[in-house]
This record gives C-alpha cells, structure tokens and sequence, in this order.
C-alpha cells in the first residue's frame, strides 16, 4: 500500500514537477563513462548531483524520496543529429511556419519520453522554438539549435524546385520554406548568414559540405561550398566561441572541410583510410548514423534519383564503422530522423549494439554526445551534462530493464523507463 501511495504522488507530481532534492536510493549506476556498474545513492539538490554514495545519505528536509530498488541508473540520452521541425509529411510542400513549428510537439515529446533529455538540432530549428522547450512552456528536451542550414545554391539545403528563381535575381528573401535553410553564395553572405543565426540564438552553426540523398540537384561527389566559404563560417561561428558541424559523405568533401576548420562531420560514409587519419588528427568527430540510412531505401514513392544516392552512401557503413573504431574517432549518438520517421528512435541503440558493446553504445549516447555537445562553449548556458558525477546536471534515468545486457528494453518506455530526470526536474515517475 505505501509504494502505491508514493508511486500515485510521484506520477501527479511528474508532469513538470520541480522538487529542490531528491534522493535516490539503492541503484547500480552507469556513469555515462564506466562500462561496469556501481552501486550507491544519489542526491539531487537544486538540479545538480550533490552527492554520489555507496554509505548512507541523509535525505535533506522535504526532500523527496525514491527508492531505487536495485535498478540501473543511467544518464539521460543524447541525440545529435535530430531535425526537429522536419516532421511534415514528405510530399506536402513547405508549410507555413506555424505548422512546422507545431509538428515538433509530437516529435520532442517521443524523445523525452523515450529518456532523451538533450538534443542537437543539426539544422532548421529556429532558436526561438528551442528557447520555448528550454525554458518548459513546450514538453520535450533541452534543443542545442543550430538555426537555419547555410547552403550554397544548388547545395543540399537548396530546397527550391529546379526552375524556382533565384532569390538574387528576384530581391526576395535567402530564407527558404519556412525559414530552415538560407542560401549563401560567397564570403560575404556566409559571415551574413551565420552572424544571423548567432544572433538569433543558435548554439552552433550547420553548413552543408558535399552532396546529399534527399536533394534534388546536387550529386554524392559535388563539393560545398568552397574553402574561402567554409573558412568564413568557421571564423564566424568561432568569434563566438562555438564551432561548425557540416554535412559530407566522402573523402575530398570531408578533407576540405577538416582542413578549414570544421569541428563536427555528419554522416562521413564514403570516407576512407587517408580521410580517418585526418580526422583523427584534427581531433573532429564523425556524427554518423545507422538506422535512417537503412530505412531510406523504403521510403515510399522516393524517386529512383534519390533512390540510387541512397544506395551509394548506405555501401560505406560497415567500413566507415570500421575506421571509427580503427582510429578511436568521436562519433556520440545521432539518428537524423525526418518526415516523421523518429518512431525508428529505439532501433538505433539496436543495431548500433551490432558494432559495439551494449556500454560503448550507453557511452555514445550518453558521455561521449555531451562532449560534443560541449564544443559550443559558452553558449552552453545549460551547464555539464551526460555524465553521473558530483556537480552535473542531474539528467537521470532510472530503467526496470538490464539495459546493459539488452538494449531492446529501451523499445518500451512505458514498461521500462521508471524515472525521467531532467535537470532535476522529475519529468516521469512511474515507480
């Protein structure tokens, strides 16, 4: 009866509840680092890991109590490559803004719920609709955001049609369907495009580096945009103190890109042994993702074009995998989900789990994301994160499952996810 009484007042409290400490007894933990699990108590004050105990620790007054019962806890997960106001059906056109902007609502609230308590927006979200999920008004996890996609014309974030005019040519605006891309041609409308996102509020800039699947004009091989160019939005983003991630498949669009100062590839598929080295020498980390490109292939109706691109870059995923591991290159956790696809969000720790241990995924995931994640400097306004130590954010997740031994547990977070933390905020308690 006592643990019904606590599991209904923690499942009232869990919808945005706000408790100044909370003590957590009794968990085997998963630092977020550590591939092996510690048992101990911890104590969350005011949003931050206080305390971290094998011995006893002495709940401070009012605080709330939760018995941890041997579970695991672990971080809360991290997404890097998430395109959150990309969710409108494929095929229906640009929308009006309002109507992207309220197609993320389902998207952010499938990823808290499934434990995912950060994400990087590698593209499209307006910083306004991440300063509105990070400060609690919408349900969903913290969003590091980059603004709008800076592409040259004909680059992978050239949405127009083939025939549309160019906005040069007309005097209209370089923003394009509903403000998730802005074209960028020269020195001088880079550093215009990225000051505009800084100002605006993006934590990080997104270029796009080479040839991509979904587009229409540009093919795997093209290079975007020039060195002059890459330079420009590298210098900008850096006088703020944050970095570029830039889209790229193969070896020649991410040597340029490396060798001008990017900080974060996404994708790499095409890459090879030469190519690694580099980035590994440069310290760049490689966000690659599985699933969406073994799913892409299935999209229905996707025209034969795309269909062949998607074929080409989906070859190099076993070697790319491959030279992570070889050179011990930074890759974190991204899934890069669009038209509504995030529902396949559980499916990457799985077939992740094909490559790499059940820890080194948790690791990915978790302490080697923030990392990343942490490149933005100080326009990280949120503090440290990712990791189970004394004075970090208290992202937390308390799992019914042995997610070491089985990832699939993370399917059903219903069955499986007892405690969402975020920021020492209880999100969910279902204890």
């Amino acid at each position: 009866m006592r643990r019904s009484l606590l599991t209904l007042c923690l499942t009232v409290l869990a919808a945005n509840a706000w408790a100044e400490a909370v003590l957590i007894n009794d968990v085997r933990i998963f630092n977020g680092v550590d591939a092996k699990l510690s048992r101990g108590n911890v104590l969350v004050v005011d949003g931050v890991i206080e305390a971290i105990s094998n011995d006893a620790i002495t709940a401070p007054e009012g605080a709330t109590v939760i018995a941890g019962n041997n579970r695991i806890l672990t971080p809360g997960f991290i997404d890097l490559h998430v395109h959150l106001s990309m969710h409108t059906p494929r095929g229906s056109g640009g929308e009006h803004a309002t109507a992207v902007g309220a197609r993320t609502v389902a998207a952010a609230k499938f990823f808290l719920d499934h434990g995912f308590t950060t994400i990087r927006d590698a593209g499209g979200t307006h910083p306004d609709l991440a300063r509105a999920y990070n400060s609690g008004q919408l349900y969903g996890p913290r969003v590091f955001p980059s603004g709008a996609i800076v592409s040259q014309t004909a680059g992978h974030g050239d949405w127009r049609n083939r025939y549309d005019p160019h906005p040069t040519h007309t005097g209209t605006s370089p923003y394009l369907a509903s403000d998730n891309s802005i074209l960028a041609d020269g020195v001088d409308a880079t550093l215009v495009a990225v000051r505009e996102n800084l100002k605006n509020g993006a934590t990080q800039i997104k270029i796009m580096g080479g040839g991509g699947v979904m587009s229409d004009f540009d093919p795997i091989h093209s290079l975007q945009p020039s060195p002059a160019e890459i330079r420009a939005a590298v210098q900008a983003a850096g006088d703020w103190g944050t970095y570029v991630l830039a889209h790229a498949y193969t070896s020649e669009a991410v040597t340029r890109l490396v060798e001008n100062g990017v900080k974060c590839i996404e994708h790499g598929l095409l890459i090879d042994e030469k190519t690694a080295k580099l980035v590994k020498a440069n310290d760049v980390a490689i966000s690659t993702q599985l699933v969406i490109f073994r799913s892409l292939i299935g999209i229905p109706d996707l025209p034969d074009l795309q269909k062949r691109k998607a074929r080409q870059v989906r070859a190099g995923q076993e070697n790319l995998i491959r030279l992570i591991k070889k050179y011990d290159i930074t890759t974190g956790f991204s899934t890069d989900f669009i038209f509504g696809q995030y529902q396949g969000l559980p499916r990457e720790f799985t077939e992740r789990a094909n490559f790499w241990s059940n820890a080194e995924v948790l690791h990915q995931a978790t302490a080697e994301s923030a990392e990343i994640i942490r490149m933005s400097g100080k326009l990280n306004r949120h503090g440290d994160f990712g990791e189970i130590r004394v004075g970090w954010v208290a992202d937390l997740l308390l799992h019914n499952g042995e997610v070491l031994d089985d990832l699939s547990v993370l399917a059903d977070p219903e069955a499986n996810l007892a405690l969402i933390m975020k920021g020492g905020e209880i999100i969910k308690a279902k204890l």
